[in-house]
């Protein structure tokens, strides 16, 4: 794999937050065969890929450089480092929103030995304006409403309950009425409320900048028959403050406390069995 190539490989995926700042390469790394610096967001990760960094040192010589952003940083981050002379040759970006700020940065792919190594749900996924593909997607991300089983089971069974199970929850409209129904007998179902906070500190924002964004959007560029548009029409966007503010009224905290409810404090609400409903992704 040459210079140019490498350059290319992380120029797609995933956004998220990192903590942590690693560099590999090792003593069999020669400058004179190029030099890989890879911007990461995942934490999780890092090990991993400083393993790979090191293997692919020890096969090639080329020196690997990996950089975490910090937790709520990447974007600082990610700026930053774009506007040095030695920026990196590698970055993640995930969803349409990072794309958009990052676009001016990478080049099209579609003519690549490693574009074609996609398979077509691969090269489907890629961000693709005018027929020019620009990144290469390497992760997938499943989100939707988490639900605890027994609160629910113990909702359907009372005489107030609208659905006789959690299959009953088929739109929007029987969520509303089913998250209106756990919030007004909360204290005789023995929770807090039936959502979970939608925290908006910046640990918590990826939640409803990243995820519920993409719901609107996916919508939005199917009607246009594109996967991505520098302006949108919000054709869909009631639906995400609907979503939005259904939460906002269901959950134990006050609107005007949102703000500083960290990801720790709103998934302990979910784990510790709280609220009802908990949306994320895995």
């Amino acid at each position: 794999m040459n210079r140019n190539i490498t350059r290319i490989v992380a120029i797609a995926a995933t956004l998220a937050m990192g903590t942590s700042l690693a560099a590999c390469g090792g003593s069999s790394a020669d400058s004179s065969k190029g030099h890989v610096y890879f911007m990461n967001n995942k934490a999780e990760v890092v090990d991993q890929y400083k393993e790979l960094a090191s293997m692919y040192t020890k096969k090639t010589g080329v020196q690997v450089d990996i950089q975490t952003g910090a937790a709520g940083t990447y974007d600082a981050t990610m700026k930053s480092e774009l506007a040095k002379d030695n920026a990196p040759t590698m970055f993640n970006v995930a969803g349409f929103d990072q794309f958009a700020k990052y676009q001016k940065y990478v080049e099209p792919l579609q003519d690549t030995d490693v574009f074609k190594l996609l398979n077509d749900t691969g090269k489907a996924y890629s961000y693709t304006i005018d027929g020019n593909s620009y990144t290469l997607p390497y992760a997938a991300e499943w989100y939707g409403i988490i639900y605890n089983k027994k609160i629910i089971k113990d909702y359907c069974a009372k005489s107030y309950a609208v659905i006789k199970s959690a299959d009953d929850i088929k739109d929007y409209k029987t969520l509303k009425q089913v998250a209106e129904s756990i919030e007004q007998h909360k204290d005789d179902l023995g929770v807090d409320g039936a959502f979970a906070t939608p925290g908006l500190d910046a640990s918590d924002t990826y939640r409803f900048a990243a995820h519920m964004t993409r719901l609107p959007l996916y919508y939005e560029y199917r009607d246009a028959n594109t996967t991505f548009s520098k302006t949108i029409k919000g054709t869909y966007l009631k639906n995400y403050k609907d979503m939005f503010d259904l939460q906002l009224k269901t959950s134990p905290t006050e609107a005007s406390m949102v703000s500083s409810k960290t990801y720790d404090d709103v998934t302990s609400e979910f784990a510790l069995g709280q609220v009802a409903f908990y949306p994320n992704g895995v």
